[in-house]
């Protein structure tokens, strides 16, 4: 039986995967949706690289095009355990991304064939216990992205995957269940969250003796329980559709409505939490432009405390967007003095000067200025 650990994880993947699709991502599911890149395996999509062929549990690409830049392809990997995040994992990240960074298509005009690179792919590790100093250090040297979400701001996040992948879990054991069904688990929270594109209701042929226990996104949920059925030794390995798409469903779009994603001026991602969602979207209508100036402080008090606040600068605090920085990160980006300050500040001004979300079918930028001390 998988982990419980393991399971909080998949359940917390599936929740990000929403959250990109609500700003600006596209998720792929499906090698259709690129024969050339993607690869089906019996355990999910596989992503080519220069060396290998990359698991990619999650991975979205951005729907908007970026002048002189490759289409963005973001691999999402969540981890849900006691422990901090280590450097193997972040190292595990950076192996990944080199591969598939170095990966070359052909081009053919007439008779020249001309290897080209299509996408620049990102890696970003979220993590419901943090980062231990070393990852940490590795992944600013490398650019990959690191989202901490041990704060108490994301509290509520936590509980309701706890919660999900639990009761999943319960429901397996009490089935008797040996070998979690992990594709048909995906398949039904994707399912709830809205984020199946795969459109896909007919089971692929498959030659494999055990191809009762596999799931692929080309298999509709439906699809899936009926391949659970076909005679074999393990075909009592699946979970009861009805139980499983009822305790999924707790994962409603709308209990994750509060979380959204900003995109800086650097080789990370930030995921804010709305403190008052009405607050918000208030301001929003008072403010139809696109900018908003906005400070960016530490909550020293409260139920926040050790989590950063964004704010807009214009008179009383409207609005409070929550959000949470490796310590490491949050140290030097933010908290710098001495006689390093005045360069600190400036790498301030560049990666923290627009914060870009998109709320529907608006693109919003929020303009953070540092104030020089006197």
């Amino acid at each position: 039986m998988i982990g419980r650990e393991a399971l909080r994880g998949i359940v917390l993947e599936e929740v990000l995967a929403r959250l990109l699709q609500d700003n600006g991502y596209k998720l792929l599911v499906s090698e259709q949706q690129d024969p050339d890149a993607l690869k089906q395996a019996k355990h999910g999509l596989l992503v080519r690289g220069r060396g290998g062929e990359h698991q990619a549990d999650v991975i979205g690409e951005f729907d908007l095009p970026v002048p002189f830049c490759l289409p963005l392809r973001l691999f999402v990997e969540a981890k849900f355990t006691k422990q901090k995040v280590g450097i193997a994992v972040v190292r595990n990240a950076h192996g990944t991304i080199h591969d598939v960074n170095e990966q070359y298509s052909p081009f053919s005009s007439g008779v020249h064939s001309v290897p080209i690179r299509r996408y620049q792919y990102r890696y970003t590790l979220f993590s419901a216990s943090g980062f231990a100093p070393e990852a940490q250090r590795y992944a600013l040297a490398q650019q990959i992205s690191l989202v901490d979400l041990s704060g108490s701001g994301f509290a509520d996040l936590l509980k309701l995957v706890s919660d999900i992948a639990d009761a999943t879990r319960d429901l397996a054991l009490t089935r008797e269940i040996t070998r979690l069904p992990v594709g048909q688990v995906r398949a039904a929270l994707r399912r709830a969250l809205g984020t199946w594109t795969g459109g896909f209701d007919t089971p692929a042929e498959s030659d494999e003796t055990d191809a009762q226990d596999e799931w692929s996104p080309d298999m509709g949920v439906s699809s899936y329980m009926t391949v659970g059925r076909m005679p074999g030794k393990r075909s009592s390995q699946v979970l009861p559709h009805d139980q499983l798409m009822t305790i999924a469903s707790d994962l409603h779009s709308n209990r994750l409505g509060n979380l959204i994603v900003g995109f800086p001026s650097a080789p990370f991602i930030l995921v804010l939490r709305i403190e008052s969602r009405a607050e918000f979207w208030t301001y929003l209508d008072r403010h139809p432009g696109s900018e908003i100036t906005v400070d960016i402080k530490f909550a020293h008090r409260g139920k926040h405390d050790g989590d950063w606040v964004i704010v807009p600068r214009d008179g009383p605090p409207q609005f409070r967007l929550v959000f949470a920085l490796p310590e490491l990160l949050a140290d030097w980006l933010l908290n710098s003095d001495g006689p390093a300050a005045p360069r600190v500040r400036d790498i301030k001004r560049g990666m923290l000067s627009s914060i870009v979300v998109f709320q529907g079918n608006r693109l919003l930028r929020l303009l953070y200025q540092p104030q020089d001390r006197r």
